[in-house]
């Protein structure tokens, strides 16, 4: 699976994202996954191994009410959203 920052987000989805955030008092990163075959996707962890990670922040504690939250949005938008300390 790669997964990077989700870009080109339409506004609508920007503003949903930005909403959650002041609700929860989190920052949220969005994440857009896809899957690849299996013989990239090992091609794809050996070369990231060697750039190291590229996002370092670390995770925020959200409670359950705020993580079912997040799950919520996860799903309707296709995205993968972590909350993290800013």
């Amino acid at each position: 699976m790669l997964c990077d920052i989700a870009r080109n987000l339409e506004d609508d989805k920007l503003q949903r994202i930005r909403d959650l955030e002041e609700d929860l008092g989190l920052t949220i990163v969005a994440f857009s996954c896809r899957s690849l075959d299996p013989a990239r996707e090992e091609r794809l962890r050996e070369v990231m191994e060697q750039l190291g990670p590229l996002l370092r922040a670390d995770p925020a504690e959200p409670d359950n009410e705020q993580l079912g939250r997040i799950r919520e949005i996860e799903e309707t938008m296709g995205l993968s959203l972590v909350a993290v300390r800013a």
